[in-house]
């Protein structure tokens, strides 16, 4: 029987991250990282272990390199063996425009989106490259290319991102292991409820102007993508920035 392969997803138990979790739980094991909700992380853990898989859920606040250790070592510690597969899901917005914004706020969303990003990949890195395979999915988001007021330290941390994962697939792709990047547009999920909700109860044309697709994404369409890039159908692709996004990032509606 083939051995089941071991990913680490953070932000793992709701939204973009436990969707990826559901799209990958027929082929693998499964260390989920949580904020403090330790309820929905209970949920969670129970709906993926009715699908046969290995499942394990870690309460971890991610906003430094020493708590990426922490994560990593506990993680370890329950599998006995390294992450072949690293999804860099967590991480929280913080919108306000950029001279009203404070120092410390603006650490923060680095330290959480970009530099746990980086001190996890590199925890996984020295094990992937002993076993010549390795899966490493960052969560970008059109924000790193798409302008919009009040998002300049996301829009700077997701742009960070996407050079990290371009520059990392070239020095790793001889040992065979693959680094992209997902860059979600509007998904329906906790982090977006006041969003989401705005245009809800706008017209339909509001969405329409803002999405040229019509209609809000949801985590499933995201997901399966992420499990994609992670098998070996996704061999050939490294460095990708993949934006899902339903048109948003193509340009003016014209509406």
């Amino acid at each position: 029987m083939m051995k089941r392969h071991l990913s680490l997803i953070t932000g793992g138990t709701s939204g973009i991250g436990f969707a990826a979790a559901k799209a990958l739980a027929g082929t693998c094991d499964m260390a989920l990282a949580y904020g403090s909700n330790h309820e929905r992380a209970e949920r969670a853990r129970e709906a993926l272990s009715d699908c046969g898989c290995r499942v394990q859920v870690f309460a971890r606040e991610l906003a430094s390199a020493a708590d990426a250790r922490l994560l990593y070592d506990e993680v370890c510690d329950a599998f006995g063996s390294s992450p072949d597969i690293l999804v860099n899901s967590a991480g929280r917005v913080k919108d306000g425009f950029f001279l009203q914004m404070d120092a410390a706020a603006i650490q923060q969303l680095l330290q959480e989106h970009l530099v746990v990003t980086m001190a996890l990949s590199q925890l996984v890195l020295k094990p992937m490259y002993g076993k010549r395979f390795g899966r490493i999915i960052n969560l970008s988001s059109i924000s790193s290319t798409y302008a919009k007021r009040t998002q300049v330290a996301y829009a700077a941390a997701k742009s960070g991102i996407n050079g990290f994962t371009r520059t990392l697939a070239l020095e790793v792709a001889h040992r065979g292991i693959t680094v992209n990047a997902v860059a979600p547009g509007l998904i329906r999920t906790p982090m977006t409820s006041g969003i989401v909700g705005y245009l809800e109860q706008a017209s339909g044309k509001e969405i329409s102007r803002h999405i040229p697709a019509g209609f809000i994404g949801e985590p499933e369409d995201v997901g399966p993508l992420i499990a994609f890039l992670c098998s070996g159908d996704a061999r050939y692709i490294t460095g990708a920035v993949i934006p899902v996004d339903g048109g948003r990032s193509l340009g003016d509606t014209g509406l």
